[in-house]
């Protein structure tokens, strides 16, 4: 497999270790990538000649840009592998604690569930998801683990490891080379291609819509009572929304765990969409009552048609938004 190899994931002694068998097995030298090693600017890199270091196994550490060292190495070239323990997967998707304990004001690596969001884009990058420490978890558990990666990433190869060598030869039967920002099964969901490979009861997907803006403190009431599991254990969330108060910005939806986030994407005069697009991945997840709660986040008959000059005058308990640039280009341009 003449390609980069780069190994991912939160739990550094396992990831450490795997990706140290990997270069052994595959005879290839190991190359160790820090936060520090990665220029600060956030665009991704231009295409370069390919190297000898290309056909390195690249360990990314835990609070490192994922998206953009992949890209850096060759995007959907990269064999990415995300490396479970499967003694703590979902506590990893639980995780409260941010990936660095003082970072500067503004590096989002500070963020509470930070190490929650870092595992769980682990997961969505990945072209191949190994499970180690598997033996210690019982076979039900076990299962419910592997049909939730599969929901997180449905086209990701998915492996209880032995060895290295066999888990980069084993290939789902419907291997795909989808764009590395398109894996995730949140995207999939969005776009009606939602096929997770691996599947459980307990385990769903479901996406919800919803043309009305919500209604700030309302969805605030919403969130916790979500996260109070009033629908079931969600894991995570991701999307597009809209808040009355904020009237013409898109934001991004963006939950893991018990963590939270609602980030303007830019400005727009409704071209984007009107309200909500959301995909919602959990255990034991009832669509009903999932809808209900979300549903009345939204604004009702009287405050729609009072129009944004009222809304933003809703009650707003949010965090406040930096000021954002519109999302649509200029027609002189």
């Amino acid at each position: 497999m003449e390609t980069t190899i780069v190994t991912m994931g939160v739990c550094a002694p396992e990831r450490q270790a795997y990706a140290e068998r990997t270069a052994v097995t595959l005879g290839r030298p190991l190359h160790l990538l820090r936060y520090r090693d990665l220029r600060a600017a956030h665009a991704l890199p231009q295409p370069r000649p390919r190297t000898d270091d290309d056909l390195a196994v690249v360990d990314l550490g835990t609070d490192v840009d994922l998206i953009h060292a992949i890209a850096a190495r060759g995007g959907v070239d990269v064999e990415a592998i995300c490396v479970i323990d499967a003694r703590h997967m979902i506590g990893d998707l639980s995780d409260e604690a941010p990936l660095m304990a003082s970072a500067p004001a503004g590096d989002t690596r500070g963020d509470v569930g930070a190490r929650a969001r870092q595992a769980a884009l682990a997961l969505e990058l990945a072209t191949r998801i190994v499970w180690v420490n598997w033996e210690q978890v019982p076979t039900a558990a076990l299962a419910v683990q592997m049909a939730l990666a599969s929901h997180l990433n449905p086209g990701a190869t998915l492996r209880l490891t032995r060895n290295p060598r066999a888990d980069l030869h084993a290939t789902l039967p419907r291997a795909h080379e989808t764009e590395v920002l398109e894996r995730a099964g949140w995207v999939r969901a969005l776009n009606d291609e939602h096929d997770p490979y691996m599947r459980d009861n307990r385990v769903s997907t479901l996406r919800y819509d919803q043309v009305r803006p919500f209604h700030p403190a309302r969805l605030q009431t919403a969130l916790d009572r979500l996260d109070n599991g009033t629908a079931g254990r969600l894991v995570r969330s991701a999307g597009f929304c809209r808040v009355a108060s904020r009237p013409g910005i898109l934001a991004r939806w963006e939950h893991v765990g018990s963590a939270m986030w609602i980030e303007p994407i830019g400005t727009d005069d409704g071209r984007m969409g009107l309200g909500q697009e959301i995909a919602f991945t959990g255990l034991d997840l009832s669509a009903p009552r999932l809808r209900h709660v979300l549903d009345l986040a939204a604004l009702t008959d009287d405050e729609l048609a009072a129009g944004p000059e009222s809304w933003v005058g809703f009650d707003d308990p949010l965090p406040a938004w930096p000021t954002v640039e519109s999302s649509i280009p200029d027609a002189s341009d």
